[in-house]
């Protein structure tokens, strides 16, 4: 079992920028540290209550500069918003600044302000993600690559730097529908899977339309990862880790529920009316002590069957930076282990 940590970066009225950004760079060269596979960024704009991270490519370059070994992706890079020659571009630099330790997650984002503020139609949010993933990983693979859609064309310019990964990045594929789950599968990428948005049982039926896909196209299941994201939260006792959590939590759903009024509901912000701290940590987190970490961990993975867990330590962006670390420190020492 693998264990990443995922980033959204939230900041509160009372919070800056600059310090946010900085203490995930620091968290993320602590993950480095402590053994985690891979440091997990997501792009979402307009709104730095519910995210800063407008631009994750330019942190992860930052990152990249002070780890050594852990893995740096985008969870999820919006294809539909981004030219596909310049994100392919994007990409294989933070490859050859990392060394050959980017990957590449993407998606097509559901909230209707990303679109409006890139002035995209969301209707054609789907063909737009198709055309750009075809024309971003046939740019890695071929260096005279030509490409004519209906939205983006590529006409045989050699794409550089070229990545160090050969012949790419890794691909992951975020699936928040049931139709996307099945699209994963039939094109053969790894998949990025959050229950706490599609539900569990959304999760456990769009894994099994994904499985399936995988087989009815020869695509080697092996090779390819499912990974589920997680909302973690470690501490000594039960008791100091759900009131930890609680706050944190609420922030995040509250935020999604103002989203969800201001600008027209999201599959996010339509979910998080339906959702309390109490469900969160019942159903879809791991709060806790390492103990009880451990076994909630446990039973997600029976459940799923994943290869790797995303942790969220920091979910709503509320808890401080030493109680992240501390929460990150106890997890890679005492429930990582157990799953290795």
């Amino acid at each position: 079992m693998e264990f990443g940590v995922f980033y959204q970066l939230p900041c509160s009225e009372d919070q800056t920028p600059v310090r946010r950004i900085k203490d995930t760079i620091v968290q993320c060269q602590l993950a480095d540290e402590l053994g985690f596979d891979a440091a997990w960024l997501a792009e979402l704009h307009f709104n730095p209550n519910f995210s800063l991270l407008s631009a994750p490519f330019m942190i992860g370059a930052a990152i990249a500069q002070i780890t050594k070994r852990i893995r740096i992706g985008s969870a999820i890079s919006l294809l539909p918003l981004h030219q596909p020659v310049r994100l392919a571009e994007e990409v294989a630099t933070l490859d050859v600044l990392s060394n050959g330790r980017a990957i590449f997650g993407v998606g097509r984002g559901s909230m209707p302000s990303h679109y409006q503020g890139y002035s995209i139609n969301q209707e054609e949010g789907r063909e737009r993600f198709i055309e750009g993933l075809e024309l971003v990983l046939g740019s890695w693979r071929q260096e005279d690559f030509k490409y004519q859609g209906k939205f983006y064309q590529s006409h045989g310019y050699r794409i550089t730097p070229r990545p160090i990964q050969q012949p790419h990045p890794p691909v992951y594929v975020a699936s928040n529908s049931e139709d996307t789950f099945g699209i994963v599968g039939a094109l053969g990428h790894s998949i990025l899977v959050a229950p706490t948005i599609v539900t569990t049982e959304g999760a456990l039926q769009g894994l099994e339309f994904y499985r399936a896909e995988l087989e009815a196209n020869g695509h080697d299941a092996s090779v390819l990862k499912v990974n589920v994201n997680v909302p973690i939260h470690v501490a000594r006792s039960e008791e100091e880790a759900v009131k930890g959590f609680e706050k944190t939590i609420d922030n995040y759903l509250e935020t999604l529920r103002m989203i969800g009024q201001a600008r027209g509901a999201s599959q996010g912000s339509s979910r998080a009316s339906s959702l309390t701290s109490k469900i969160v940590m019942d159903e879809f987190a791991a709060v806790g002590t390492p103990n009880q970490v451990s076994a909630k961990l446990e039973k997600l993975k029976k459940m799923y069957n994943p290869d790797e867990f995303m942790c969220w330590f920091n979910i709503g962006g509320l808890l401080p930076h030493s109680a992240v670390q501390s929460s990150m420190q106890m997890f890679a020492q005492e429930v990582m282990p157990r799953f290795q």
